[in-house]
């Protein structure tokens, strides 16, 4: 099969879906409008744009591309930009997978970014979305002129491994984030301070990078926990994998509806370990509350604090809850499994063409 992906070069996501189609056997090209990453076996064409209204004036050129590639299918990512585009491209058939803040977020900015959503999605002949949640927002905006396909975003079953964790004289608290508020990274600081000023031995470390660090830096020092409390930065993904065989705990303390999947939570579930997340945007479809981890109000430092020292104080609440945690993602979360959805898509779109 002959795969146009019309994506954000420079996106793990992207990189994941490209390396995986290919993997299958499809001949894909990747036409991007940001700087991309290199990936093998994958012919990749660079249309720099200085903004996203720029992208408007490299239709023409994608229109050119799929003319001399002649995809059976293209499938666009993102639909604030490069599904916008792909829809005033017009080759058919076009997929669209809407990612969460194209959704939540950027229509409400103005009517003028309404309207640019609404275009892509109604441009597109098929859309799939990551969780229920993006789907049924995606479906309103649109008025159910369009109905979403949900293919969670999974997680590679055998670089995420299942762990047993001994127990360890210090308890390591983890988390992967972009440093932005939208991730209520401070409420999980306040969080663990409170922790802090028990008789306990912890630990906090903050994966990920962005604008906030230098605020969130300063916020641990004026609650005297700067030494108890490291920021990694941005790392790999095969790092952040071995990042979770040390943590205890995993949390996800997200404000914003944005937050519409939660793949780093994911990622946590399949090595065992037990999350507490956020009541907010499509965390409820990860973290089965009372089963593999607790759901807790956002931005609620209390509620927070209390559902840490849980599990800080049941070694037996951790081992049950991250087992079954596993056993969720093996069941629903499957890279391997949710590639096929996507390829299962494709062939019905084929079939139907016929």
């Amino acid at each position: 099969m002959r795969l146009m992906l019309i994506a954000m070069g420079g996106s793990n996501h992207t990189v994941k879906w490209a390396t995986a189609l290919r993997n299958r056997g499809h001949d894909i090209m990747l036409a991007t409008f940001y700087p991309p990453n290199e990936i093998e076996g994958i012919d990749i064409r660079y249309l720099a744009c200085r903004n996203r209204l720029s992208m408007l004036f490299k239709v023409r050129q994608v229109r050119e591309l799929a003319k001399r590639f002649q995809p059976d299918i293209v499938h666009a990512h993102y639909a604030s930009s490069c599904g916008f585009v792909a829809a005033r491209v017009g080759v058919r058939p076009l997929v669209l997978s809407v990612w969460g803040d194209d959704i939540i977020e950027f229509p409400r900015r103005s009517l003028i970014h309404r309207w640019i959503v609404r275009k892509a999605i109604l441009g597109a002949d098929y859309v799939t979305a990551t969780s229920r949640m993006l789907g049924s927002e995606t479906e309103q905006l649109v008025a159910g002129r369009r109905k979403a396909r949900v293919i969670p975003f999974g997680v590679d079953l055998e670089r995420f491994r299942f762990v047993e964790r001994p127990s360890r004289p210090t308890f390591h608290i983890g988390t992967v984030r972009w440093l932005t508020k939208k991730y209520g990274l401070e409420y999980l600081i306040r969080a663990f301070a409170k922790l802090a000023a028990k008789p306990f031995s912890l630990k906090l470390t903050i994966i990920g990078w962005g604008p906030l660090r230098p605020k969130l830096e300063a916020l641990t020092a004026s609650l005297g926990v700067a030494d108890r409390i490291t920021f990694t930065g941005r790392l790999p993904n095969e790092e952040v994998a071995r990042y979770f065989e040390q943590f205890d705990l995993f949390v996800m303390p997200s404000v914003s509806r944005g937050e519409t999947f939660g793949v780093a939570a994911v990622e946590a579930m399949a090595t065992g370990l037990p999350v507490v997340a956020s009541d907010i945007g499509g965390l409820p479809e990860v973290v089965a509350d009372g089963v593999t981890g607790r759901l807790v109000p956002p931005a609620d430092v209390d509620r927070l604090a209390s559902t840490l020292e849980q599990y800080i104080l049941s070694e037996s609440m951790r081992r049950e809850d991250g087992r079954r945690g596993r056993e969720r993602v093996e069941r629903h979360f499957d890279w391997n499994h949710n590639v096929q959805m996507m390829i299962d898509l494709y062939d019905e779109i084929l079939a139907h063409m016929r």
